[in-house]
């Protein structure tokens, strides 16, 4: 099973507190994409900054940007060691893992991040990805998708009660696990509040599809197959579920006519 999201990202400047104007100056190169120089200033002051995990974390940003995954995760790995509850590293570590397909070792930081604290709604939601796309390569996948689902729904609380709008992610995510499980109708449900907070997603539509027609609603699922084609979501079943669906509306025709 792989979530068909992506995951959260939080703007990574905003954590970012000292006012060393040589990093004010490598924290303007890397947003205007001049990482090399960036990490050439940032190298220099690694030596003699005060908040030196600052500065390892925006050479690990650099590096990052730079498709320097490997390198990003060495430099997170420094700010750590600088600052041993320094969250942004570890969020940011954590989602170089993600990158990198390691998803244990993402959902390991992940954990870091929330022991420190425990209301980052961004690091449940990726930590609930990472969870879902280890679907399958655990010893107990269920039990995988069962914390995915506790991750999301804790999202979902906390975000609720800081009275921030819906994620469309949280919702279509918590719908993929409920489908998984089999759990059709909750699974429908919640795809229908995801494609209430956004409605131009074309893959929510066929999922809710799924979803109906597995729990026999069939005329209803059609429509949402069509739908998910119509904005460009062709998945190889739609032929093969629309096929059934016709073959279950022209049997329930000709019952019709026999009782006529």
């Amino acid at each position: 099973m792989q979530a068909q999201v992506n995951p959260v990202y939080s703007d990574p400047f905003n954590l970012i507190s000292t006012n060393d104007e040589g990093v004010s100056d490598a924290m303007t190169l890397i947003k205007y994409g001049d990482f090399d120089g960036a990490i050439q200033l940032l190298k220099k002051l690694r030596r003699t900054d005060s908040r030196s995990y600052e500065v390892y974390y925006l050479l690990g940003l650099a590096n990052k940007m730079k498709g320097e995954i490997s390198e990003a995760i060495d430099n997170f790995t420094s700010a750590t060691h600088e600052d041993a509850f320094y969250i942004p590293a570890f969020f940011e570590r954590a989602n170089c893992h993600l990158i990198k397909e390691n998803y244990k070792q993402a959902v390991f930081d992940y954990d870091r991040v929330l022991l420190i604290d425990s209301t980052i709604v961004p690091a449940y939601n990726n930590r609930a990805y990472a969870r879902i796309r280890n679907y399958g390569e655990q010893n107990n996948p269920v039990y995988q998708l069962r914390f995915a689902k506790q991750d999301l729904l804790k999202a979902m609380q906390i975000s609720s009660a800081r009275g921030e709008d819906k994620r469309f992610e949280t919702y279509f995510n918590i719908g993929l696990i409920e489908l998984y499980q089999s759990e059709y109708a909750l699974a429908a449900a919640s795809f229908d509040t995801a494609i209430t907070v956004k409605n131009d997603i074309a893959k929510a539509y066929y999922f809710r599809g799924a979803a109906l027609f597995l729990n026999h609603d069939y005329e209803v699922s059609a429509r949402d197959f069509e739908q998910a084609e119509a904005l460009g979501f062709e998945h190889p079943n739609t032929p093969e579920f629309l096929r059934i669906i016709d073959l279950v509306e022209k049997h329930k025709a000709n019952l019709k006519l026999q009782h006529e």
